[in-house]
């Protein structure tokens, strides 16, 4: 009997493959319960299929949609929307239940239709049509650094701004899990909040050099409250260029700058005098411009002061939003490499600026030490800073907690 049992179910496997869209989600054959050949074989199929969705009540798009099987195991599952579409899904292990992986719209019809086989090589069918909720209003990812196909250094974080504030913790871990990290190598990290309306990733170390990188922006399915769902959104991808590393020595007044492990150069710099103090520690390059007028009186130095200044500045590398940049200073070209004189800048020749001008990119890692002051890089608020936090530090800013980036 267990050989007819093999024939009969072999045949069932060649009689329902044409039936396509269905996703085939398991393998035909027996399965480790067998049943003894005292049973008698049953006028229909033993086998039972639950689904959770209602007809009467609109399905969340951010919830899956789960189809299980009692007394047999799924063998195909089909979830199509208006255009006949199917949408991405998979079965768990042991073949007892489907879910889909890829978001459902809102507002939007879908058809069900489920088989699953049992020890007799009986089929059970359920179908089941069902609309997903319409939202009152929607929120979106308002945008996203890096910039879409761009290349950048190895420190640089995921930077994602949302269009409303979000303070609730249930609500920021449901943003956390959507905005999904995709990498081409391995890379485990986590999402820290630096403000109600921003998001960051950071990876645990640095990215890999040559490491491919996607976000989705999609938060579809993300409960706001009062009526207000997450709103779709597009992949943004960015690619790791080399590791371009600048220390700057402000005791010995020097920048080594290394590239892929190795130095290139050492400069003679000067950095903040006593009182302008180039902030310690590990910043991030936010952007750079062959020309930037920098003037005293934006850092809250008045112009009469005999600390005052305005002057057009060429080759300026930024690295914080308070106004720290590693640009060229002509004017203390006698001091560069012997004193410090700048007002927290790191200043060096015309010829050397350009030179780390032309080697540095967005992202790229600038560190400061041996300034003899408290005064240090802010974690959060005035650049990219997450990097002087610890891996632990830095997880007090999930909700979600670490993962690792999705295979790309």
């Amino acid at each position: 009997m267990n050989r007819d049992r093999t024939v009969r179910l072999r045949w069932i496997c060649r009689a329902l493959t044409p039936a396509l869209p269905l996703a085939f989600v398991t393998g035909c054959g027996t399965w480790e319960k067998q049943r003894s050949a005292e049973i008698e074989r049953p006028a229909k199929s033993v086998a039972r299929l639950a689904v959770d969705v209602r007809p009467d009540r609109p399905a969340q798009p951010g919830r899956p949609i789960t189809v299980t099987a009692s007394e047999g195991r799924l063998y195909a599952v089909s979830l199509t929307g208006p255009d006949g579409k199917p949408v991405a899904g998979g079965n768990a292990a042991g073949d007892a239940s489907w879910s889909n992986s890829e978001p459902l719209a809102y507002s939007t019809t879908y058809r069900l239709t489920a088989l699953a086989v049992d020890a007799f090589g009986l089929t059970a069918t359920r179908t089941e049509t069902f609309t997903t909720l319409a939202p009152d209003a929607e929120r979106r990812v308002d945008s996203v650094l890096p910039e879409a196909d761009t290349t950048v250094g190895i420190g640089m974080p995921i930077s994602v701004t949302l269009e409303k504030p979000v303070t609730d913790p249930a609500q920021r871990a449901e943003v956390e899990k959507r905005l999904q990290v995709s990498a081409s190598t391995p890379v485990e990290g986590a999402w820290g909040w630096v403000d109600d309306k921003t998001v960051r990733y950071r990876p645990r170390d640095y990215w890999p050099v040559g490491t491919r990188v996607s976000v989705t922006t999609s938060l579809l399915g993300v409960d706001f409250g009062n009526g207000v769902f997450g709103g779709p959104g597009a992949a943004v991808g960015f690619v790791v260029g080399d590791s371009v590393v600048a220390t700057v020595d402000a005791a010995a007044h020097t920048m080594t700058v290394r590239r892929n492990g190795t130095d290139i150069k050492t400069v003679p710099v000067t950095t903040g005098k006593p009182g302008f103090t180039t902030r310690s520690g590990t910043k991030v390059v936010l952007g750079k411009a062959p020309h930037v007028l920098m003037d005293g009186t934006t850092v809250g130095i008045s112009a009469d002061s005999s600390d005052g200044y305005r002057l057009d500045v060429s080759w300026a590398t930024r690295v914080t939003w308070s106004g720290e940049f590693l640009h060229a200073a002509p004017w203390s070209v006698g001091a560069q490499g012997s004193e410090n004189v700048s007002h927290g800048c790191v200043g060096m020749s015309d010829q050397n600026a350009k030179w780390f001008y032309d080697q540095v990119k967005v992202g790229d890692v600038v560190t400061v030490v041996n300034t003899g002051d408290a005064k240090t890089m802010e974690p959060i608020g005035n650049g990219y800073g997450e990097w002087n936090l610890d891996w632990a530090q830095w997880l007090t800013h999930s909700v979600a907690g670490p993962s690792t980036a999705r295979p790309l």
